[in-house]
């Protein structure tokens, strides 16, 4: 296989290059988590198709409502989720804000279409070739507008066949906790840490400069995830 390239951007602005011999043409989304008046909610960015497909998952039938906003358009529907504790469905807005290419989508319990706008309007969002930013906007611009508190948590999701999905996010001290106690192998541009979840199997941690990379291995691959590491080169690039 030839060497193939691929940049993409987190919600929080994070820019990552991956280059090698692998398959990097599969799609990535961006999760984080953000607080608007004082609620937690968590987010995504993918393509157009991405959100339409993430809104069919969940049991959105039509996309009933639409709203001009931030240079894109604000496209609501209806469903319900199940609680898998108490097994209550309860009823929830799906919302998708769609720029030119890339998207950025949500539910939210027990809401109405106005609820989404606000939440959107407490972001501002900006369309990159290589994905959307989400800042939060404060208090003062606006009057009657939801404060945001910071975007954290961010996080690229990205399968790569023949490795399996990665989770790619910034090393900040957040993501420095989740490192084992003990020293990992040394790679190039970093270390590399395997560790099992009990029931779930083998992951491992790539923890590089600026970047830490948690790979979930294809089933029956956790032996070959050292090797076919060591061809897969992930950079964070301004």
């Amino acid at each position: 296989m030839r060497r193939q390239v691929a940049v993409h951007r987190s919600l929080d602005g994070v820019r990552v290059r991956l280059s090698g011999r692998h398959d990097l043409g599969r799609p990535v989304t961006s999760v984080a988590r953000v607080a608007v008046a004082d609620r937690l909610h968590e987010f995504s960015s993918g393509t157009r198709a991405d959100a339409l497909a993430w809104a069919a998952d969940i049991g959105v039938r039509r996309l009933d409502q639409e709203f001009r906003i931030q240079g894109g358009r604000l496209r609501t529907g209806r469903t319900a989720i199940g609680d898998p504790a108490t097994g209550l469905r309860e009823p929830v807005l799906a919302a998708i804000w769609e720029g030119r290419r890339h998207a950025v989508f949500t539910h939210l319990y027990h809401a109405r279409p106005a609820d989404a706008v606000a939440f959107f309007d407490a972001l501002r969002l900006t369309e990159h070739d290589d994905g959307v930013t989400a800042v939060p906007r404060g208090r003062g611009r606006r009057p009657g507008r939801a404060a945001a508190a910071a975007v954290t948590d961010a996080v690229l999701v990205k399968e790569v066949p023949g490795l399996g999905l990665l989770e790619i996010a910034a090393l900040d001290a957040r993501a420095r906790r989740r490192l084992p106690p003990w020293r990992g192998a040394a790679v190039a541009g970093g270390e590399l840490f395997r560790d099992t979840v009990p029931g779930q199997g083998p992951y491992f941690l790539l923890a590089l400069r600026e970047l830490l990379v948690t790979v979930l291995p294809e089933e029956h691959m956790a032996e070959r995830i050292p090797g076919r590491l060591a061809g897969l080169a992930v950079e964070a690039v301004r």
